[in-house]
């Protein structure tokens, strides 16, 4: 399995006889190559919500699935290109979130009157003569079984990412108390030395004051005589 996207994306989202609204949904694309019995490739779309740990919808797409949405969408592309395309329109969308007018849109809507059963999804291009709808995906509600399967998958994912994260909390709190030693001991090393240098000048100092004294008073008894 190769992950290729996975981002949050602003979706508007549209039930039956609902306003449309605004979510924050995270789009995630991957890759599954398959080499048993025949080797085939099938492209995984899924959408979730941070927020909802129930909220899952899926599409496998095969190459022969391909053909079919190539047909009824025209599409000009094939299955290879068709990954990169459909991230770059994602990628389009990001670009004009934060536009007042955003030319790129997605949009999630469904037949029912809540977000459930199957849902399009679809990347549509908006200009002031029409809407212009680029690729509409049609996703599955995920069973009870997929949410577990991928609740568990999440859960495992967050355990081996808690436990690298210690991993690299252990290393460098030890980085630091190596450092943090290291530095102890070249401060009272220096402080060594500069004692040391503190006591010899103080020792030359004070023979100095009193060699000086000595010739002062030398001179003074010669002065005398």
């Amino acid at each position: 399995m190769e992950e290729l996207f996975n981002k949050v994306l602003q979706v508007n989202v549209r039930c039956r006889d609902c306003e449309e609204r605004k979510a924050n949904i995270r789009v995630t694309i991957e890759l599954q190559l398959t080499t048993s019995p025949v080797h085939k490739r099938d492209l995984l779309v899924r959408i979730t919500d941070d927020i909802d740990p129930y909220f899952l919808f899926n599409l496998a797409i095969s190459e022969e699935d391909f053909q079919s949405l190539k047909v009824q969408q025209g599409l000009l592309i094939d299955f290879a290109s068709f990954p990169q395309k459909f991230i770059d329109l994602l990628n389009l969308c990001i670009s004009e979130q934060t536009s007042d007018s955003p030319r790129f849109l997605l949009h999630l809507s469904c037949q029912s009157p809540v977000l459930e059963g199957p849902a399009n999804f679809s990347v549509i291009e908006t200009n002031a003569f029409k809407h212009l709808n680029h690729l509409s995906l049609r996703l599955s509600q995920a069973s009870d079984k997929e949410v577990k399967d991928y609740l568990a998958v999440c859960l495992s994912s967050l355990k081996a990412e808690k436990h690298a994260l210690e991993m690299k909390l252990k290393t460098t709190e030890d980085d630091l108390t190596r450092q943090l030693n290291y530095a102890q001991q070249t401060l009272s090393e220096k402080t060594k030395e500069l004692d040391k240098l503190r006591s010899e000048w103080t020792t030359q100092t004070s023979s100095l004051s009193s060699l000086h004294s000595q010739e002062l008073q030398l001179e003074r008894e010669k002065a005398l005589e």
